[in-house]
C-alpha cells in the first residue's frame, strides 16, 4: 500500500463520490416516487387502479412465459459476429471542399442545441467569410446530394431557386454534424462514392455521457447512442469533437475499450460559439422581471433539469446560505428533463419558491439575455458536459462564472471562471459567500469567448490542414 501512487488513490476516491451523488440522486427520486405512488393509492384513482393492477399483472406475466417459451437457449444462439472495419481507401486526396451534411435538421428541426450548432455553422459558412476550402450545406435524397438552399436561405444565406445536384468530387470531405444516429444507412451510397473519390466521412461527436455515465441519462439514450457509436466507429474515417477535452475522452475510450474503428483513425475538436445572440428583451414578462428585481443579488442556473446537471447541489448550497441569514438568490432556467420528479417537487414546494427561488421553463433568447444581465454570476454545478455553452453565454455578458471543477469547464472558463468541488454544496455555498463578500472574483473576459464565425473556420482548418488531436491505428 505505500507505494500506491497517491493521486491514483485520490482519482479513486473521486470515483467513488460521483457514484455515490448518482446513487442519493436516484434514491431521492426513487424515495418520491413511492410516496406519490402510496399518495394514489388511498385517493378515489388509486381505488379504481388496485382493481386493474391484477389484471395488469396478469397480461405481464402471461407475456413473461410466452417469451420465455419461444427464446432460444444461450446455447443456441449463434455466436455474435464482429464485423471487421471497411477497407481504407488506397488514395487519399487532400481535402478539396467541405459538405456539411443538414439533412436530418431539415428533417428533424427540434429546437435542440445540436440543431442549433448546425445552423450557426452553415450560417456562417454561407455569410460570405472566406475559408482555406469551400464548405457549404448539403442534403441527402435517394442516396444523391444535393444543395440545400431553402435551409440556407433561412439562415440569412443569400442560395435561392432550386436546390441542384452536388456531383461528389475527388478529396471531398462528408461531414455529419447534424444527428448522425439517425443517418447512416440513408447516408451509405454516398459514403461510398465520396471514398471512391479519395475523399473522408467526418462525424461530428458532441458527447461521451451515455458510456462514461449511463446512470445520468435517460433509459432509451444508453443503447441507441452506444449502438450509434459502434456504427460510426466503423464508418468514419475522423471524428470532430466540440471541445478538446471530449476528443481526448473518445480518443481514450476507444483504446481502453479495444473498439473496432476504422485504421488510422483521426481525432480533432473545435469550439462552440455563443448561442444566444438575442438582445435583451425590453419588455419581459412580469415574473422574469420579478425574478431579478431590486437589490437581492441573483445567481442564475441554465440547462435542462436533469441528474447531472447539479440542480439538486445547487439548492442545498442556497439552502445552507439561507439558513445562515445570507440574502441571495437562485433562478434557474430550463426545461425539464428525466429523473427530475423529486427534483422538480422540491423546488416547486419549497418555502422560497417565488420569493427567492425561481424556475422558468419557457424563457426566450431574449428574456434569457435579460436574466444574463441582471444577475450576479452564472451557476454551474454540473458534474458532466461535452462542452458548457453558458459560460460563454455568460462571459460574452460580462457575467462572472461559478462551476464545477471538471476538465471540460477547465479548458472553456479558463481564469475567466471561479472552481468549487464537483457535487459539493457546501464549497458551492462557501464560494458564494466569498463572490458576495468581495473575496473571490474572475474576470470573465478571459474565459472562452468563440464566435460561431470562429468556430466554422476551425473546423475547417482542422480538416483542411489535417490538424488532428490524435490517430488512432
Amino acid at each position: 500500500m505505500s507505494g500506491e501512487d497517491p493521486s491514483a488513490r485520490e482519482a479513486e476516491r473521486e470515483r467513488i463520490r460521483l457514484l455515490e451523488f448518482q446513487l442519493d440522486y436516484l434514491r431521492a427520486e426513487l424515495l418520491h416516487l413511492t410516496h406519490e405512488r402510496y399518495r394514489m393509492i388511498y385517493s378515489v384513482s388509486g381505488h379504481v387502479y388496485r382493481f386493474l393492477r391484477p389484471i395488469e399483472q396478469r397480461i405481464a406475466d402471461a407475456a413473461a412465459a410466452l417469451f420465455a417459451k419461444f427464446r432460444p437457449s444461450r446455447a443456441d444462439a449463434p455466436a455474435p459476429v464482429e464485423a471487421p472495419p471497411p477497407p481504407i481507401a488506397a488514395l487519399r486526396l487532400p481535402a478539396r471542399r467541405l459538405l456539411i451534411d443538414v439533412t436530418g435538421t431539415i428533417k428533424r428541426d427540434a429546437g435542440t442545441g445540436i440543431q442549433r450548432v448546425v445552423k450557426e455553422v452553415v450560417r456562417a459558412c454561407h455569410g460570405g467569410a472566406r475559408f482555406e476550402i469551400p464548405a457549404f450545406a448539403v442534403r441527402c435524397e435517394n442516396g444523391r446530394l444535393y444543395t440545400a438552399n431553402a435551409f440556407t436561405a433561412s439562415l440569412g444565406g443569400g442560395e435561392t431557386g432550386p436546390d441542384t445536384e452536388v456531383d461528389v468530387a475527388p478529396g471531398d470531405r462528408f461531414l455529419m454534424l447534424s444527428d448522425s444516429w439517425n443517418a447512416f444507412e440513408e447516408l451509405a451510397p454516398v459514403f461510398g462514392r465520396i471514398r471512391a473519390q479519395g475523399g473522408e466521412i467526418v462525424t461530428c461527436i458532441f458527447d461521451l455521457i451515455p458510456e462514461l455515465y449511463p446512470h445520468a441519462c435517460h433509459e432509451v439514450t444508453v443503447p441507441r447512442y452506444r449502438a450509434w457509436l459502434r456504427k460510426a466507429l466503423l464508418e468514419s474515417d475522423a471524428f470532430l469533437a466540440i471541445s478538446r477535452t471530449v476528443a481526448g475522452e473518445l480518443a481514450d475510450f476507444v483504446v481502453e475499450t479495444g473498439l473496432p474503428h476504422r485504421p488510422d483513425l483521426k481525432i480533432g475538436w473545435f469550439h462552440c460559439g455563443a448561442d444566444i445572440a438575442a438582445p435583451a428583451t425590453a419588455t419581459p414578462r412580469e415574473k422574469i422581471a420579478a425574478a431579478v428585481a431590486g437589490e437581492t443579488p441573483a445567481f442564475l442556473a441554465v440547462g435542462t433539469l436533469e441528474p447531472r446537471k447539479g440542480h439538486r447541489v445547487a439548492l442545498a448550497a442556497f439552502d445552507e446560505l439561507w439558513e445562515q441569514g445570507v440574502d441571495a438568490r437562485l433562478v434557474v432556467v430550463g426545461r425539464r428533463g428525466w429523473f427530475e420528479e423529486a427534483l422538480a417537487a422540491s423546488i416547486a414546494g419549497h418555502p422560497e419558491f417565488g420569493k427567492r427561488l425561481f424556475w422558468f421553463d419557457d424563457v426566450d433568447d431574449g428574456e434569457l439575455s435579460y436574466l444574463y444581465d441582471r444577475a450576479e454570476a452564472l451557476v454551474f454545478p454540473s458534474y458532466a458536459e461535452g462542452f458548457g455553452l453558458p459560460i460563454v453565454e455568460a462571459a460574452l455578458r460580462g457575467r462572472m462564472v461559478i462551476c464545477s471543477d471538471i476538465p471540460v469547464f477547465r479548458e472553456v472558463g479558463r481564469e475567466g471562471a471561479i472552481y468549487f468541488r464537483v457535487n459539493d454544496p457546501h464549497a458551492l455555498a462557501r464560494t458564494i459567500r466569498g463572490v458576495l463578500a468581495g473575496d473571490l472574483s474572475a474576470d470573465p473576459g478571459r474565459a472562452l469567448g468563440a464566435s460561431w464565425g470562429e468556430a466554422a473556420r476551425r473546423i475547417v482548418e482542422v480538416v483542411a490542414h489535417e490538424d488532428w488531436l490524435r490517430r488512432l491505428p
